[in-house]
């Protein structure tokens, strides 16, 4: 089973340093999930949807384990969340669901909205994504410590992204969307993010 693995370095308050993704290419839903599959198969109970108002519909679902590492690399805390891929026309948006949030909130995410009393995260970035193997150089270290790029490892080339993040909490579900080179707005992913928290 191939499998992608992703490090991402995060400058957040608490404890972990970086967190380590995983994921089978095979998905673990082609069809959008029953809720009671979900709970069954990851142990809570996240809201669903499958079509948003916008267009963007559900094409697969993947589980991802996640490792938070502090700055030594010893493991702090592990996860499992659901990764919803959408897509409209050629553009794609990932959902993660998972139970409670791994490590702290980074100091970078802005409350951009409030609904039904939740407040909605935003931060958004250019992401530098590097073979797992790569050396930083002196000017990739500045440009780390400037905030000018957040580097994430294992992809198979050097690549530069502009990455969208918009996230929040209810029912101790932690939801995040990522939008990646997107045509989406941030309005348009707060749209979206009203229509999962009323879900019914």
């Amino acid at each position: 089973v191939a499998t992608m693995v992703m490090a991402t370095t995060v400058f957040a308050a608490g404890k972990i340093y970086s967190i380590y993704s995983s994921s089978s290419k095979i998905p673990t839903y082609t069809k959008i999930p029953i809720a009671e599959q979900v709970k069954n198969d990851f142990k809570f109970n996240p809201k669903l949807v499958d079509k948003f108002d916008n267009g963007y519909t559900f094409t697969d679902g993947y589980a991802v384990n996640k490792e938070g590492t502090d700055e030594k690399g010893n493991s702090v805390e592990k996860k499992k969340s659901l990764d919803f891929k959408y897509t409209k026309g050629n553009d794609k948006l990932d959902l993660y669901m998972e139970n409670g949030m791994l490590g702290e909130r980074s100091n970078k995410e802005t409350v951009v909205d409030k609904c039904n009393g939740i407040d909605l995260y935003y931060t958004s970035y250019a992401n530098k994504f590097v073979p797992a193997d790569y050396k930083l150089t002196e000017q990739d270290k500045q440009d780390e410590l400037s905030g000018k790029y957040v580097f994430s490892y294992g992809s198979d080339k050097v690549e530069i992204s502009q990455v969208q993040n918009l996230d929040w909490m209810q029912d101790e579900i932690h939801y995040s969307f990522l939008a990646m080179d997107s045509n989406l707005s941030k309005d348009e992913l707060v749209k979206m993010a009203h229509q999962v928290i009323c879900t019914k």
